[in-house]
């Protein structure tokens, strides 16, 4: 088991990429604490964890990681519970679509509090904890959105290129503190929030399988396999990278393909 009982905190752990991280955290023995503002579904996944009978453990703490009173509250519990952080995936976020004129300030602001002051908020308060052990991996959430721009997501694509030199900046700071920061830039991966865009707009599940080189669309557990990775003593040389995990979109220029000429 790549993670027996290795301190492990999740956040926006309750569905897709972190719900299956979670899985897959204590699969991999981890005692893990994860977060997400549902306490209806954390608690179901917690009942479900215990049922399963995995090696791990896995405790649900309700809190918005824009609120800095509750991941403070988050990191005493976790040290309550377990002990000092070892891992930490920074994973909660949200996204909104829109030029930059129609995007309000009260949702930049939205966007900006959860997807970057979020994971800030998170590091800040439990790097103290990798420091006093002089250890830690931190995996934060960027996106191939962070790497690349889209078309009509200013708000969303802002935050991530910002976590993506985030993490870059955070793994030269704490490189020599035992620590290490990597970053995991997927590519679209199945959740609620792209399910209901498949159902809501016609022809965007194609549109999106047709626009990626490898023609499907990610499993959430296919994302949660390479956090595990980053999380482990394996490779414990990686350090400052923003992996994309995208089905090779980003290794594309975008000219248009002319056939034989």
């Amino acid at each position: 088991m790549e993670l027996l009982n290795k301190v492990s905190v999740i956040t926006g752990g309750t569905s897709g990429i972190g719900k299956a991280t979670v899985l897959r955290f204590v699969e991999e023995g981890a005692k893990v604490v994860y977060c997400g503002r549902r306490s209806d579904k954390g608690l179901e996944l917690q009942k479900e964890i215990e049922a399963a009978g995995y090696p791990g453990k896995a405790l649900f703490f309700n809190c918005d990681v824009s609120n800095e009173d509750e991941v403070k509250a988050m990191a005493d519990f976790v040290k309550s519970k377990f002990g000092n952080c070892e891992v930490l995936f920074n994973n909660a976020g949200i996204h909104q679509a829109g030029k930059l004129h129609e995007t309000k300030p009260a949702d930049w602001d939205r966007i900006m509090n959860i997807d970057l002051r979020g994971a800030y908020l998170v590091c800040y308060y439990f790097l103290p904890q990798m420091l006093e052990k002089k250890y830690g991996t931190i995996i934060n959430m960027s996106s191939v959105s962070g790497l690349l721009g889209d078309t009509e997501m200013v708000a969303y694509n802002t935050a991530k290129g910002a976590i993506t030199n985030m993490t870059r900046c955070m793994a030269l700071d704490y490189a020599t503190d035992g620590i290490r920061v990597n970053a995991v830039c997927p590519g679209i991966t199945r959740s609620e929030i792209v399910e209901n865009t498949f159902t809501s707009v016609q022809g965007a599940e194609e549109k999106f399988k047709q626009a990626y080189p490898v023609h499907y669309i990610a499993e959430a557990v296919e994302i949660a396999n390479a956090v595990v990775f980053l999380a482990s003593r394996k490779c414990d040389f990686i350090n400052g990278v923003n992996l994309p995990i995208d089905g090779g979109i980003t290794a594309h220029t975008g000219q248009p393909y002319m056939g034989n000429y």
